[in-house]
């Protein structure tokens, strides 16, 4: 393990806010690149990373750095937000960085599904209509303005180790877009930040097209493999595992086409790219091994809302999704009542540390 003291360099104040696998992967990456970064997390978080630091090891190697991590309330502004925590979780997440958000502040949503914004932006219309799987209360519309929004979307495949630790192997890729999709110098200037970082990025000619790629992506290998406990290889190698993700995609096609968009590469690849990742384990999957609320509703509820407005049937992803959201009922059921078994115990008198 390497340990890393930065020469920062002037440049924008740099928030990460969220601190799993992806925004401890950004947050390293940045701070390698040079950059103050401010990574906002839980108060747990926070304590254990600023005692252990912050450690990436990534196909360049084995790094550990001294972070500027802290809750929300510790944090003032931001001149780039990233915005990386699970898209359930980005409601209450838009509400303790809001004061971070100022007139000025370019926010980028590193989010998987499909995102709030979806409607933003499009012939001018910055007051789109609502995708309720997304943002049911509509808190992220209230909150975050679409005007300061630049989507993205990421080809990273990260797993967090500890609290504190990410690993990935994969190249590390990123695509960013104006809502609108003009081409703008901002765009330019956050490009510049990520290559600085190391991480691959492009600009999107349509920022939907991308959304939409990454979209099906997910939609046709995570909910499957949080069912199988299959890798991304296995769910694309093995023939009955990609003969059902093959049927989610013939079913997702007419809805990305109904909304004016097509996928950025040829449907067959997205199966072969799939595979060719290895046995990595999908951030759905990770995340049911944990007891972690599983991210249904954005990457598999948002499309099927997509899809029943527009009248298309999409049976087989609605078994799977509906499959999926059966574990995660009963596997946060479970940590439920684990918890409260563990407090019971820890309550007993016995368990009572005596009062000296």
């Amino acid at each position: 393990m390497v340990q890393v003291m930065q020469q920062r360099e002037k440049g924008p104040t740099i928030c990460v806010a969220g601190a799993g696998a992806i925004g401890l992967t950004l947050a390293a990456r940045l701070m390698l690149g040079g950059y103050s970064v401010g990574l906002i997390a839980r108060e747990d978080g926070a304590s254990f990373i600023r005692k252990n630091g912050l450690r990436l090891v990534d196909k360049d190697g084995c790094y550990h750095l001294q972070a500027d991590v802290g809750v929300a309330a510790e944090f003032k502004r931001a001149d780039i937000l990233f915005l990386c925590s699970k898209s359930h979780d980005l409601p209450e997440l838009a509400v303790s960085i809001r004061h971070i958000i100022s007139s000025s502040t370019i926010v980028i949503p590193v989010i998987n599904g499909l995102p709030w914004w979806y409607f933003d932006g499009v012939n001018g219309n910055w007051d789109g209509a609502q995708l309720h799987s997304a943002d049911p209360s509509n808190v992220l519309k209230r909150i975050v303005p679409s005007r300061q929004i630049v989507g993205s979307t990421t080809l990273i495949t990260a797993e967090r180790i500890d609290r504190g630790s990410s690993t990935t192997f994969n190249p590390l890729q990123m695509t960013l877009g104006e809502l609108d999709d003009r081409v703008t110098p901002r765009l330019g200037e956050v490009m510049s930040v990520l290559e600085k970082a190391g991480i691959v990025t492009r600009v999107a000619p349509r920022i939907r097209d991308a959304v939409w790629t990454k979209v099906v992506r997910n939609l046709i290998s995570n909910p499957l493999t949080a069912i199988t406990g299959a890798t991304l290889r296995e769910n694309f190698a093995d023939e009955f595992l990609a003969g059902v993700s093959g049927q989610m995609l013939c079913e997702v096609l007419p809805v990305v086409r109904a909304y004016g968009a097509s996928l950025e590469t040829d449907p067959g690849s997205i199966m072969e790219l799939g595979q060719k990742m290895g046995d990595v384990r999908t951030s759905m999957l990770q995340d049911l091994e944990r007891g972690r609320k599983l991210e249904l509703a954005t990457i598999c509820d948002a499309v099927i809302e997509l899809a029943q407005a527009k009248g298309i049937a999409m049976p087989v992803i609605h078994a799977i999704s509906n499959i999926a959201h059966y574990r995660d009922s009963r596997e946060q059921k479970a940590a439920v009542e684990a918890s409260v078994v563990n407090q019971a115990y820890a309550n007993r008198p016995e368990n009572v540390p005596a009062q000296r």
